[in-house]
């Protein structure tokens, strides 16, 4: 049974409008004992015998009755349903991210104005690692019921860890992951995708992904990155690229300070990039291209991607076929109020 609209408000409702009817009812119930007429026998014995009628012991009923009509008619209001095939709404997602973890991502998109306003304010700038590291983090952080996995590569491509959905060891991994951790010297992008497609190939997921994450042109593969996305599109794996930085405002953090003002100092870099290649492998298994040129359009991008992914499984969701059980809890309140009535003006009838 699911609850289509606003569940936890309307739990909440219930429980308070069945509170407010019990609370409704008790009083009722003490005042008419606290104010009821009574008819003091002389002998105290004689009254003992007399037993109760069922009239009397069903007085109360019809307030009873009343109560449970209110209770059914707000669950009758939260518009219960039964999906046939409730899978589709927990259907999880296999995701894989390439994360490249090349010298180079230890590079700052940032001009020189807005470098000396950073650090004239204390600060420095979040190099691409750092950024890349966040948004992962926020997007392992967003996941429910997909499996996700980590492939990091430089010169060569390293699995991090496999597919899961223990959320809490990724995060783990992620806050202890370095640069330098692995061979950064290269940026071998047709090795992490066959890593990645080789993590994929016994999914058994309806939904397939790999993002692949760089800032760089792949050199140093020992595969095609090419012949790993006709691969991939063969087993039905969508391949997300992201090319992280700008072209223009580049620059890594060096060893030395300014003296005058004890500043880092950052030296001026240019990167080669291959866009082209990225569009590519993206086009030849139907996913996206997308350029992040800092760390908040890097963001937007990995939203974008969950938006794609939500959306897939909205779609899912709602074709699944559904019963409305609204009036299985209408027609007995119904019943029930029709029955306090009949009863309140027959046999139940309370007389002044």
């Amino acid at each position: 049974m699911i609850w289509p609209d606003y569940p936890a408000l309307g739990w909440l409702a219930l429980g308070a409008l069945v509170a407010l009817a019990l609370g409704v009812s008790l009083w009722s119930w003490l005042r008419r004992w606290h104010d009821a007429v009574g008819l003091k026998f002389p002998v105290k014995g004689r009254a003992t015998p007399v037993r109760r009628g069922w009239r009397a012991r069903c007085v109360h009923l019809p307030l009873a009755l009343r109560i449970g009509a209110v209770a059914l008619v707000c669950v009758a209001a939260l518009r219960p349903q039964l999906a046939r095939d409730e899978t589709a709404e927990v259907e999880g997602i296999d995701i894989v991210v390439a994360l490249d973890l090349s010298g180079s991502m230890h590079t700052v998109d940032i001009s020189d104005a807005d470098l000396v306003r950073l650090q004239n304010r204390g600060l420095e700038p979040t190099d691409r690692f750092v950024a890349a590291i966040e948004t992962l983090r926020k997007f392992i952080e967003s996941r429910k019921y997909d499996r996700v996995g980590l492939v990091g590569f430089g010169k060569d491509a390293f699995l991090f860890f496999p597919l899961t959905l223990d959320y809490g060891v990724m995060l783990r991994v992620l806050q202890g992951l370095k640069l330098g951790d692995i061979d950064g010297s290269g940026t071998a992008i047709g090795n992490a995708l066959a890593m990645s497609v080789a993590r994929l190939k016994e999914s058994e997921a309806k939904t397939k992904v790999i993002i692949l994450l760089t800032d760089g042109e792949d050199n140093g593969s020992n595969v095609s990155p090419m012949e790993l996305a006709r691969e991939a599109a063969k087993r039905d794996i969508r391949v997300f690229t992201i090319l992280v930085g700008s072209e223009g405002d580049q620059r890594q953090p060096t060893d030395m300070v300014d003296f005058a003002t004890g500043r880092r100092l950052y030296q001026k870099v240019d990167q080669p990039v291959n866009p082209k290649l990225l569009t590519d492998i993206a086009e030849a298994t139907r996913a996206s291209f997308y350029r992040a040129t800092n760390p908040e359009s890097l963001e937007r991008d990995f939203q974008s991607i969950l938006d794609t992914f939500e959306k897939s499984r909205l779609v899912d969701y709602a074709a699944a076929e559904r019963t409305e059980l609204f009036n299985r809890f209408l027609l007995p309140a119904i019943a029930l109020i029709l029955l306090e009535i009949l009863l309140s003006q027959t046999v139940l009838r309370r007389f002044p």
